[in-house]
Parts: structure tokens; C-alpha cells; sequence
């Protein structure tokens, strides 16, 4: 293949090149069907092209396609937030639309320093919040993702994700510990 104007910066689970997909199904550009277990990474989990959703995109891709509310409102967005409202335990009933997951991550700490008055935040080791800066900051499944955009955001403490199945909770932190200085040592 010749060269691409790609970014480099998604790693390939696959060299699969994907023609179509339909339910849990997927077809290649060969016409093989495989059957993908990823959902579209968990953001798409009814499926690839189910009626509804396909029906509702079109609906709304006729009407327009994006209506930024600081610019001006329209009649679907507070039919949502009453449903969101109706759904949400007690006490939740204010909502904020976003445009991605790092972004709407990057509402949630600013939300949580806001109402806590606290300036640090705790993750989990091995995790993935984003690509913006400070959800890059708080990424730990893969170094690569934070490689050359240092200095971060300070103030994130990583803890390691707990592991109700260990049956020797300090011989499990042990062995983390020996695998997280070998991993350190390794780059």
C-alpha cells in the first residue's frame, strides 16, 4: 500500500478493510462476513445500521445536521433532557450535550473541582479517558498516547484498579508494583 495521509496515531487490532456491516455482523471489501464483538468499541451497541437508529439519522440529517445551541435552540433538545430526566436517579436533572467523550470527561472533572473544591483527580491505572490534553494526562493503558506532549496537566494521581478476584490482594499489589517498574524500565 502506497503512502497515506492518514494519522498515525490509531494502532490496528486488524488489517480487515470493512465494506458493510449490519447487526453484530461486519462484511470486507473480499465479502467475507465476521462477526465484531467490539460495538463499535462500546459507542454503537445496537448494532451496525439497525432500522431505528438508520431511520433516525436520516430524519435528522434532512432536517440539519448541526444546530450548536449556543447559536440557537430547537425542538429536540429539551424532549431529551425531560427523557434523560424521567431515567436518571434522583436528584440528576440537568444535562449537558456534548460532542465527544474526552470532552464530556473534561465537564465531569471541571464539574466535580467545582462542587468538591478539590484540585486533584484520582484514575485507575490501565485506563482510557481521551486525546485532549488533560484526558491524555489522565490515560494510563498505553504511554504512546502521552509520548511527546509533556508537560501535562498536573494533578493526576493514578491508582491501581482494584481486583476483587485476587486472592492475596498484597501479593497482587506486589507483582503489579515489579510489573510497573519492568514496563518503566522498558521504554
Amino acid at each position: 500500500m502506497g503512502s497515506s495521509h492518514l494519522s498515525d496515531v490509531w494502532f490496528s487490532v486488524t488489517d480487515l478493510q470493512v465494506a458493510s456491516g449490519t447487526g453484530c455482523w461486519i462484511t470486507t471489501t473480499d465479502g467475507v462476513d465476521y462477526l465484531d464483538f467490539t460495538a463499535g468499541i462500546a459507542v454503537a451497541s445496537t448494532g451496525h445500521c439497525h432500522p431505528k437508529v438508520t431511520a433516525a439519522i436520516a430524519a435528522q440529517a434532512g432536517r440539519f445536521i448541526h444546530a450548536q445551541v449556543n447559536c440557537y435552540r430547537h425542538d429536540l433538545l429539551e424532549p431529551l433532557a425531560d427523557r434523560l430526566a424521567q431515567i436518571s436517579p434522583p436528584g440528576i436533572d440537568t444535562f449537558f450535550y456534548a460532542n465527544s467523550g474526552a470532552e464530556i470527561t473534561e465537564a465531569a472533572v471541571k464539574l466535580a473541582k467545582q462542587s468538591t473544591g478539590r484540585p486533584h483527580v484520582i484514575v485507575f491505572s490501565g485506563s482510557f479517558h481521551g486525546r485532549t490534553h488533560l484526558t491524555m494526562a489522565m490515560t494510563t493503558s498505553k504511554s504512546g498516547y502521552r509520548a511527546g506532549h509533556a508537560p501535562l496537566p498536573p494533578g493526576i494521581f493514578v491508582a491501581p484498579f482494584p481486583d476483587s478476584l485476587a486472592s492475596d490482594p498484597e501479593a497482587e499489589r506486589a507483582g503489579r508494583d515489579r510489573g510497573d517498574a519492568h514496563r518503566a524500565r522498558a521504554r
